[in-house]
């Protein structure tokens, strides 16, 4: 279904638009965009996804229609459905956020509200990005996995989603704490299997997950590599020291996770394991490939997007710094909280 603004003099944007995303009223959401985009000179026309026709099909369409901006209102899902529409055709690609976790929102620094995310794709700058790409033919933005992360979102569904928000991957991560530990052979490029006993493998291109959590600080998707985290963790002390490491922007120095680099990973286990693609459930598998994409696709950002910094500053240090932030603001609202109750007593 296809709705198109008035003012056909102006310049035209094309929105693939998920009217089930997130939580918010789908028309209200359209009304928004629209009135933003006519504010700032423009006008859009919506292409809604529907079941038999999703944001890939959309996407290839309008490039082949030759648009003049596309961009995308929906979830996680649904934007990287439409970038894989997108790899090689050099198209840039604007997300207005919409879904429930909008992870690859917050991993490239694109604001949360929809007026801003409208301002950036109009007067912010376009950014080549990595994608992963499955020895399926599907491709991923942010993070794949194995193991207990995927059981995670398997287990969260839409119903849940719609009325917990992110609290509801929360809880199914509290719920999958106990779940086994699966033997993985791990085969980065060309080299020997890596043997081990995991409770997740992750493929990471960008290193944020929900809430903004560091989970591999390491990613980039700048630097032609997949950073590969083997996550052997098997309590839950073990667990919460994760999460101290992750607060702190430092998940790679957790004694129970081993960090590398490739640009092919292979992932062969004994039993077929549920994985993960972008916090979309990819089923189970017994074997997964994937490799690395470079400059796959060219997304607008702002100006000061994190994830425009220059290669020269190491993702690690990056995500230490954002970690920091992070951390201050709460510990600046206990102090003042404490140094007010303080100064109450005292002046009884």
């Amino acid at each position: 279904m296809t709705e198109t603004t008035h003012a056909t003099d102006q310049k035209c944007v094309t929105i693939i638009f998920n009217p089930v995303s997130g939580s918010s009223d789908p028309e209200e959401r359209k009304k928004i965009i629209s009135d933003t985009l006519a504010n700032l000179g423009y006008r859009c026309q919506f292409i809604a996804t529907t079941r038999e026709q999703g944001a890939k099909a959309l996407a290839a369409q309008a490039v082949q229609d030759g648009v003049d901006l596309l961009a995308v209102s929906g979830g996680d899902g649904t934007v990287m459905e439409a970038m894989s529409a997108l790899v090689g055709t050099k198209v840039p690609i604007a997300v207005f956020p919409a879904g429930t976790g909008n992870l690859l929102s917050i991993n490239l620094g694109i604001p949360m509200t929809v007026p801003d995310a409208v301002t950036v794709a109009l007067s912010g700058h376009t950014q080549a990005f990595d994608l992963v790409r499955t020895n399926e033919g599907r491709y991923f933005a942010i993070m794949g996995g194995l193991g207990v992360d995927a059981q995670m979102i398997a287990d969260t569904d839409r119903q849940a989603k719609d009325r917990l928000g992110k609290l509801a991957y929360f809880l199914s991560a509290l719920k999958n704490l106990p779940r086994r530990r699966a033997y993985v052979d791990i085969i980065l490029d060309d080299g020997p299997p890596l043997r081990r006993r995991v409770k997740s493998v992750l493929l990471a291109n960008m290193g944020k997950i929900t809430g903004g959590l560091e989970a591999m600080p390491t990613a980039s998707p700048r630097d032609g590599l997949l950073d590969v985290g083997i996550l052997k963790t098997a309590t839950l002390g073990q667990g919460l020291r994760l999460l101290g490491y992750a607060l702190l922007g430092r998940t790679q120095d957790d004694p129970d996770m081993e960090v590398y680099q490739a640009k092919k990973v292979t992932l062969q286990s004994r039993f077929p394991e549920p994985v993960q693609f972008d916090g979309e459930d990819g089923g189970r598998m017994q074997k997964l490939s994937v490799e690395i994409v470079p400059n796959a696709v060219h997304i607008f950002l702002p100006e000061n997007s994190p994830a425009a910094l220059d290669l020269d500053t190491p993702p690690a240090e990056a995500a230490q710094r954002t970690a920091k932030r992070r951390l201050l603001i709460p510990l600046a609202c206990f102090l003042v909280a404490a140094g007010i109750l303080l100064w109450r007593r005292r002046s009884r």
